[in-house]
């Protein structure tokens, strides 16, 4: 199965910028956004390329020149980014499971032959506790609960190449520790053996996928996920790669005063960095990309197995609810990842 069946339409129509109000799009009914969290995050960042709160609602609309869906797929929402650079998304279902799927991601266990499976529930409550409600407002902040259906965000040529980057993201699994034996994406942008993908892997640890420029390098960090007597809880994560110190970092709730330097859960001295690692970013003005939220690399074998029809779409769907993913292309400060954790989980830790 080709790659070019997971990606949408070739994307130079997108180097235009999109105004970032549509329909659906709620403006706050005061000066700045409702969600506090959302506030420090885009009044603080300059480096920022988008910032995708996941707080949408069914039915807002799409640019009239954004892509259509791939063959088989169902937009049901855009994704709006509002770092005002115009990455916008597209919450897409995917074609229905064939019969004897073993994927365990799949909303409607029984789905009637020929339609989608329901797989993304918008506008659920918020799980990022520094992003209280405030009464009146339009802009509530809320989350997505993923059950198989994925965001899909073309990339423009005119973005910048991410030689360093930061990805942060709020994430809250749905499936128990338990239940492992599948790999559970966050975030991924790959494309000809360059860029990243962030995941869960079978063990549920946080694993890494980077491109070297010819191929992809899986890179275990041995960091289990957060989770309490079996149940996974709300997890703040952040990957930070520096090209100056070829270092590449993993947090997760970094429990630590603003003021002071973040400690990262890796590398450590039980689980290094791999030695010769090599990061390779996708160049948006060279290679046609998409990232994906909720889904994994379209380098990967397709989810739906056997495909229909030639209908297909990315494997590792996420199973729970994401918020306020974020991209820098830069690598943030210590500082700056325990700030950004301490607003979002609402106190001074």
């Amino acid at each position: 199965m080709s790659a070019t069946l997971f990606f949408l339409a070739p994307i130079g129509l997108l180097t235009v910028v999109w105004s970032l109000c549509f329909v659906g799009c709620f403006p706050p009914t005061t000066g700045g956004y409702s969600e506090p969290y959302s506030n420090i995050i885009l009044s603080t960042e300059t480096s920022m390329v988008a910032y995708w709160p996941l707080s949408d609602v069914l039915g807002s609309q799409l640019p009239k020149l954004f892509p259509p869906p791939p063959q088989g797929s169902t937009s049901i929402a855009a994704a709006a980014d509002l770092s005002g650079n115009g990455h916008i998304g597209s919450y897409l279902i995917p074609p229905a499971y064939p019969p004897g799927s073993t994927i365990p991601q799949v909303a409607d266990p029984t789905p009637v032959a020929g339609q989608a499976n329901t797989g993304l529930l918008l506008h659920q409550t918020s799980i990022v506790p520094g992003d209280a409600a405030t009464t009146g407002s339009l802009n509530l902040p809320a989350c997505v609960d993923f059950e198989g259906g994925y965001v899909s965000i073309p990339w423009a040529s005119d973005s910048p190449s991410l030689a360093d980057f930061t990805l942060e993201a709020w994430v809250l699994p749905k499936w128990k520790v338990s239940q492992m034996g599948f790999k559970w994406t966050v975030f991924a942008g790959q494309t000809t053996g360059t860029g990243f993908a962030v995941y869960l892997n079978t063990a549920n640890e946080w694993e890494l996928t980077i491109g070297n420029g010819t191929s992809l390098q899986t890179v275990k960090t041995g960091v289990a996920a957060v989770a309490d007597d079996g149940v996974f809880s709300l997890t703040y994560v952040a990957v930070r790669f520096n090209s100056s110190k070829n270092e590449l970092t993993l947090w997760v709730n970094p429990d630590t005063d603003p003021s002071a330097t973040a400690t990262p859960v890796w590398p450590n001295a039980s689980s290094p960095q791999p030695s010769g690692l090599t990061y390779a970013a996708v160049d948006p003005a060279a290679n046609s990309v998409t990232f994906f939220i909720g889904a994994g690399s379209p380098q990967l074998a397709p989810r739906t197995l056997p495909t229909v029809n030639g209908n297909s779409a990315p494997q590792a769907p996420f199973q729970g609810w994401i918020q306020s993913v974020a991209l820098y292309y830069t690598a943030l400060s210590d500082t700056a990842i325990a700030s950004h954790f301490s607003a979002g989980i609402g106190s001074d830790t």
